[in-house]
């Protein structure tokens, strides 16, 4: 019975061809192979044979070799392939920490370990060059390996060459490398220069005494790395000079702001005109003395904010402060406002009331428009300024205060006096401290920064966003003669900022001006200037506006006042001045 052939395995590798002719043949001839023990005579004819049999292993057996040294080559092959895959990856992996290193302290120690990972050296050390040139030892990895233990001769040739050095151990037995490496006994050896946009920040250093595990071959994933490393160390120092220059200016912004908080501000007054800087310092010498002053200024120009900051910035700072406008109240009343009244003094006088001298004692008593105070008055004012004693209206008990008393007036009490409308002792008793305010036509330097502060203050008010005033809108508001000064600046820019529609910038076409009261503007020949003098054209336009608000209101004189925003007493004389003719019903 013939045997079955052999079942074929799937776990068993395929047999070539010429390998399953040689494994025939060698069956073949171990079955036709005598006996142990015989040795048949063997003809000419089986001597041929077995030449040709032997010829023909041989030829098999080279066939096999080839082919398994190729198989070796292509699997060495993919294994590279493999590693530079991995190298790939890794290198990947570092520039992303790289990129999102935190701290920039930490980025060489980062830098460092990375390289270590990625190349599988033993030790590393980071170099870095200051702004003087000069080469500083950085870190080293693994911590408290010396600087000293480390081929300096390398790390020159990398910073001299400007290119990765790399020198191999294992050559130096024939006298090709540096005696330190042979000292230090390393195999491997590669100095790496950190190149970013032609600037030279550092060297990293790496070696090895392990064959194997660090070679050349590691060389172009170095390089690699490396250059990442010194874009992202630039970066760094970018950064942190950008920092450093962005504390550096919060630093003098903030010491600007205090020095300016010192020398230009003074009891909330904004100051940046020199004419200003002088009422300041002249304010801040005033303020510690309890001496009546007196301070001139024009209409809208701050009067009562300078007497605010007199009393808020003096030793009474915590004792009260009262104001009142002297043109404002009927003369009936203002005696009564005054210097109080008693229960019964006259009708509607219901009960007992302290005035505003003895609402101030202690503190301060302003009184605005005292040009406009009324001649009884003025001599009750005198009595109270020389002797400190005041008598209620109605009463006749004296009653003594304290009361620093400043006086303002947008009218010249000199004139008046000379024309017997003022007393004069009354005048020299207020006028002991003096201080004049320039109107704002004066001081343009200021309008910027009043002009900022009141965006800021009614855009807050308003819920607005807050707008940025445009360099045109500036030129112009810093080009208006301003007869209303302060008031009349702050007034427009509440106006400007109610009626805008846009963007975040407040332009010239949106600054809302007082028609009639400003100049007109021109974009190329810039303010047009009026031919007569500057109080020759304040006089006309304040001429203008008084008749054209009389006729509007039909010639009452108290509407008319309460829209110009003066009082009564006070429009009656400018009517007198300007030499207007009112109409019939003027008095009301």
């Amino acid at each position: 019975m013939s045997e079955d052939p052999p079942r074929y395995d799937p776990r068993k590798p395929k047999r070539s061809p010429a390998l399953e002719r040689l494994l025939q043949k060698r069956e073949t001839g171990a079955a036709a192979a005598p006996a142990p023990g015989k040795s048949p005579a063997a003809g000419p004819a089986d001597t041929e044979a077995q030449d040709s049999s032997a010829t023909s292993q041989a030829w098999e057996l080279e066939s096999l070799r080839s082919r398994f040294e190729a198989a070796q080559e292509e699997l060495a092959r993919l294994r590279g392939v493999r590693e530079s895959h991995d190298r790939l990856l890794a290198l990947l992996d570092a520039d992303a920490e790289l990129l999102v290193a935190g701290e920039p302290r930490h980025l060489p120690a980062r830098v460092l370990q990375i390289a270590l990972d990625l190349t599988g050296a033993e030790r590393a050390a980071f170099f870095r060059i200051d702004k003087s040139g000069a080469l500083k030892p950085g870190l080293v990895r693994p911590e408290g390996t010396e600087f000293g233990a480390i081929s300096r001769s390398v790390i020159r040739d990398a910073l001299v060459e400007r290119r990765s050095v790399v020198h191999q151990g294992r050559g130096a037995r024939e006298g090709m490398e540096r005696q330190s490496i042979l000292d230090l006994n390393l195999e491997t050896v590669v100095a790496t220069p950190l190149l970013a946009r032609e600037r030279l920040l550092g060297v990293l250093y790496l070696d090895g005494t392990l064959p194997g595990r660090f070679g050349s071959a590691d060389v172009p994933v170095l390089e690699v790395f490396c250059r990442l490393a010194a874009a992202a160390m630039l970066r760094m120092e970018e950064l942190q000079n950008a920092q450093a220059e962005r504390r550096q200016l919060a630093d003098e912004n903030q010491e600007l702001k205090s020095v300016l908080g010192e020398k230009t501000s003074f009891g909330g007054i904004l100051v940046a005109s020199r004419g200003m800087q002088q009422v300041v310092d002249q304010l801040r010498r005033m303020c510690r003395y309890r001496s009546t002053v007196r301070i001139i200024g024009e209409t809208g120009t701050g009067k009562e904010l300078v007497a605010r900051a007199l009393h808020y910035e003096s030793p009474w700072a915590e004792q009260p402060f009262v104001a009142i406008n002297c043109g404002a109240i009927p003369e009936t009343l203002l005696e009564a406002e005054l210097f109080g009244h008693e229960k019964g003094a006259f009708t509607g006088a219901d009960q007992t009331r302290a005035g505003l001298f003895e609402q101030a004692d202690g503190g301060t008593l302003f009184l605005d428009e005292i040009g406009d105070m009324p001649p009884m008055l003025q001599v009750k004012l005198l009595r109270v300024l020389e002797s400190g004693e005041l008598r209620r209206l109605g009463g006749k008990e004296e009653r003594k205060v304290d009361v620093r008393v400043i006086a303002a007036s947008h009218v010249n009490l000199e004139e008046r006096v000379a024309e017997g409308e003022f007393r004069e002792d009354l005048y020299y008793r207020l006028n002991v401290l003096s201080l004049r305010l320039p109107p704002l036509r004066e001081r343009p330097e200021d309008v910027s920064l009043l002009a900022e502060h009141f965006l800021d203050s009614y855009a807050s008010r308003m819920g607005l966003e807050r707008p940025r005033l445009s360099p045109n809108a500036l030129r112009t508001l810093q080009a208006q003669p301003w007869p209303g000064n302060v008031r009349q600046l702050e007034k427009c820019i509440e106006r400007s900022l109610a009626l805008r529609d846009g963007n975040g910038i407040l332009t010239e076409e949106q600054v809302m001006l007082d028609e009639g009261l400003t100049m007109p503007r021109s974009r190329e020949a810039g303010i047009a200037m009026p031919e007569e003098s500057l109080k020759e054209y304040l006089t006309r336009m304040e001429r203008d506006m008084i008749a054209r608000i009389l006729e509007g209101e039909r010639g009452r004189v108290t509407a008319a006042a309460a829209r110009l925003g003066i009082s009564r007493q006070y429009l009656h004389r400018k009517i007198k001045d300007l030499g207007l003719k009112p109409e019939r019903n003027v008095g009301d």
